[in-house]
């Protein structure tokens, strides 16, 4: 389905079921769950009963310490809910997609995932109002887009709207069913997998020199060159994701494409 024609349904201009809330559509009623397996990711201390409870921080004691950008415990398939709630903002902007893909692949078909992320226009619109123009008002709301920042990890990485939500959540084989708002400036949306969508399996290689030359291959059909592996190597270590490497050498196949060179 067309952008455009996702978000005529999601504004409800083609189901009676929609109703426009704030400027952003919702559904006026959440999708219900269906028996099996739930997976609350990036729990934190909202240690649910009934649930398999994953984090990457041991302090929080959940059930499964894990990187929820990679679950390789739980076989493809495995659950029918998956809740991410104040999660996908911390994840680096490069890999929102791998960890939307994750979850697509750990849930069975038509389970669903629930996602509450910010929503920068919603966040924009408040600070601009006359009633929120106190300083303490202020930095809270800038806190609510960037993060607390109080420690490792407590920083977003990327904000939403919805283009970009529901955009995203199409490309990793989901189907939008709700979108909503909670306190005026969180996205909630719940979403249903449609289709069987797993992150690159290039991402999964074990060490970063596979991973390039894989990456080479795969991308521009060719060996790295001795330049581009001490330059990608070197971005590895300090940090840059896998995806971000990923996307400079598709921007270099389209220059050589275009004749550009690389």
């Amino acid at each position: 389905m067309h952008i455009v024609d996702r978000l005529k349904r999601l504004l409800g201009t083609d189901k009676a079921s929609m109703q426009v809330e704030n400027g952003f559509a919702a559904n006026q009623e959440r999708p219900e769950p269906a028996s099996g397996p739930k997976l609350n990711l990036g729990c934190g201390f909202d240690i649910r009963d009934g649930w398999i409870n994953i984090d990457l921080h041991a302090r929080h004691q959940p059930d499964m310490v894990a990187d929820v950008t990679d679950l390789k415990e739980l076989d493809d398939n495995f659950a029918a809910y998956a809740l991410a709630q104040d999660i996908l903002e911390h994840i680096h902007r490069e890999r929102c997609s791998t960890a939307l893909r994750e979850w697509n692949r750990v849930l069975q078909h038509g389970g669903l995932l629930e996602v509450r992320v910010p929503d920068v226009i919603a966040l924009a619109e408040l600070m601009k109002r006359p009633d929120r123009q106190a300083p303490s008002d202020q930095a809270t709301l800038l806190q609510c887009m960037f993060g607390t920042q109080n420690y490792l990890g407590d920083y977003h990485y990327n904000g939403f709207t919805t283009v970009s939500l529901t955009t995203a959540l199409h490309d990793a084989g989901f189907e939008v069913e709700f979108l909503g708002h909670k306190d005026e400036w969180l996205f909630e949306a719940v979403a249903r997998k449609v289709t069987h969508n797993p992150p690159d399996a290039v991402l999964r290689i074990e060490s970063d020199m596979a991973f390039l030359r894989q990456a080479y291959r795969q991308t521009l059909g060719r060996e790295p060159d001795d330049s581009g592996t001490d330059y990608f190597r070197q971005l590895l270590s300090e940090g840059t994701p896998r995806e971000a490497v990923l996307s400079a050498l598709r921007e270099a196949k389209k220059a050589e494409v275009s004749g550009a060179g690389v």
